[in-house]
């Protein structure tokens, strides 16, 4: 019977991947549809990867360009897990690759109560601080994550307290966990949490990061209070273990993150670890991490936001692109091929920064090498130390109840911005277009809405850029345009010089292809210019172009002498 299960599964798996009626499959799976300007799915690894090659002239190149000039090194504080290890992993470490590309990469420990207490009392720390010594010498930081409330990850002695074991609501993984606010548990959590202290891994210099959580049946002490607790600040038992927490990580409260929402931890310098961007339109709006829509439909954010203004750990999971995730055992949660796997990944990553995420965890593998390169030196910057800022002109349609504050809920969400801003206003105006069906209905969109927009077009549009970013009036720059080449005309990109009108022109051929223009060149980023807006795109006479994504990278020079313009 089991062999007959197994033949069944490989069947439904294999015809996933080859295609399978629509009938057949779970109601959330929407027909196979193209994605024609991501590429093919293609695993690459890590050794493997190298950046985008930075090109100092103006030049005009097919596809979209992730390069930054050679001298941009990631943010300090910046996470990026690449791979995870338990207590007894030591020959994955010692085989750690070298990173070939600028990266502060990180090795995350998935650590069990049990592998440190095996006997009440008597705690070992030692396995831990020489796996975290052996990632350095391979040139990976450290993230420590301790599991404590599932019976998988106790110490068997802990069976001898009697303490409950409820049934999880939902399944997850099957995980069964302890009652975490029951006494006897919470008297030796407690315990483990000072001895954490004492041993002084959160002030180890290898170590970027350490996680706290709560209980869940997902594989992961997830969550930071009792499963469906909306409230757990209101709970003793709660707050006691985050004052636990933050006494042992006393200076350095910022490598803190929760599983789950708490005020009282954020008010402590903790920060937050989410864990479903995959599904690229989630937390919208979100005050929390600092995402609103206005009224108008344009997604912002509020960089007052304390986890964005306080720089503290503020994380996502980018990690689900294997192929299992479009077979039948996963449910087809995202599909029924990997076909729309490298759209997804792309813009995935563009809302992870949108979000100013600063710690991601990633699959052993990219699936897009020099845009994963580029995300990690983009990760946990400011305004003030960004290598760039840029924009990408998108529209989707979420859930009517998220758009309360809109003045017309049925409008669009409007693009992913860092520091580049456009709006629409009189004689500005754009559509939406280039259409990219969905491969799933992801749950926050609107009813018959299971689409993208990855562009906008229009004869004029206009860019505000942020004056923190700018650091100045007048920068070097370089301008970055990635555009559809449809239908035979030209646009120019007009800038403010010297108290005049400047302007590079782009010459469209109807190739159908994304391309992407890039000109060095000196502006002025005056509140009074000539130029109604810091950057404008225009079609010459009839034209109307068709913009996906605008960059600039600030106080980069061309490799020749200037042209006049």
């Amino acid at each position: 019977m089991r062999i007959c299960k197994s033949i069944l599964l490989l069947c439904v798996a294999t015809t996933a991947v080859f295609g399978q009626t629509e009938e057949t499959l779970p109601p959330h799976v929407l027909p196979v549809a193209e994605y024609p300007y991501w590429g093919e799915y293609k695993k690459t690894k890590f050794e493997d990867v190298r950046p985008a090659k930075w090109i100092a002239t103006d030049t005009i190149k097919d596809g979209w360009d992730w390069s930054l000039p050679s001298n941009i090194t990631p943010d300090e504080k910046t996470c990026t897990t690449l791979y995870r290890a338990g207590i007894r992993s030591f020959k994955r470490v010692e085989n750690l690759p070298k990173i070939p590309f600028p990266s502060i990469p990180i090795l995350e420990f998935w650590i069990n109560w049990k592998d440190i207490e095996k006997e009440e009392g008597i705690f070992d720390f030692s396995k831990l601080k020489l796996l975290i010594k052996m990632a350095a010498e391979r040139g990976y930081g450290s993230i420590v994550r301790i599991h404590s409330a599932g019976t998988i990850f106790a110490p068997e002695w802990l069976k001898k307290y009697n303490i409950p074991t409820p049934t999880p609501k939902r399944y997850g993984d099957g995980v069964i966990s302890y009652d975490p606010a029951h006494p006897e548990f919470h008297k030796r959590y407690l315990r483990l949490v000072e001895e954490i202290g004492k041993a002084g891994i959160p002030q180890m210099e290898e170590v970027k990061a350490m996680f706290v959580g709560y209980a869940s049946p997902s594989n992961g002490d997830e969550g930071i209070g009792p499963e469906g607790c909306k409230e757990p600040d209101k709970l003793p038992h709660v707050i006691e273990r985050l004052d636990a927490w933050a006494k042992i990580m006393k200076g350095v409260e910022y490598k803190l993150y929760m599983g789950g929402w708490s005020d009282y931890g954020i008010s402590k310098g903790f920060g937050i670890r989410r864990g479903f961007v995959e599904m690229y339109l989630y937390h919208i709006p979100d005050s929390r991490i600092g995402q609103y829509v206005d009224k108008d439909g344009y997604l912002c954010i509020d960089e007052e936001c304390p986890i964005i203004k306080n720089n503290v750990r503020n994380g996502e999971e980018n990690e689900e692109y294997e192929e299992v995730w479009s077979i039948a055992r996963k449910k087809y949660r995202f599909g029924q091929s990997t076909v729309s796997f490298p759209y997804r990944y792309f813009t995935s990553i563009l809302r992870l920064l949108q979000m100013r995420c600063n710690y991601v965890i990633w699959n052993e593998f990219t699936i897009n090498p020099e845009m994963f390169v580029w995300a990690g030196l983009e990760l946990g910057r400011q305004a003030e130390n960004a290598p760039d800022a840029w924009c990408f002109l998108r529209e989707s349609y979420i859930y009517q109840g998220y758009m309360k504050n809109a003045t017309n809920p049925n409008t669009g969400i409007k693009n992913f911005e860092r520091w580049i801003y456009q709006r629409d206003s009189e004689g500005y105006e754009t559509e939406p277009v280039i259409k990219i069906d969905h491969a799933i209905k992801m749950w926050m969109v609107k009813k018959g809405y299971h689409y993208d927009y990855v562009a906008r077009r229009g004869s004029k549009i206009g860019f505000k850029v942020e004056r923190r970013f700018l650091n100045g009036n007048r920068k070097n720059i370089a301008v970055k345009v990635s555009y559809f080449d449809i239908g035979n005309g030209s646009f120019d990109i007009l800038y403010n010089r010297f108290g005049k009108i400047k302007k590079r022109t782009v010459e469209c051929t109807n190739t159908g292809k994304v391309k992407t223009a890039t000109f060095f060149i000196v502006a002025d980023f005056k509140d009074e210019k000539p130029l109604k807006h810091d950057l404008e795109i225009v079609g010459v006479g009839d034209y109307k172009p068709t913009i996906s994504f605008l960059r600039i990278i600030k106080d980069v020079k061309r490799s020749y002498k200037k042209s006049k313009n």
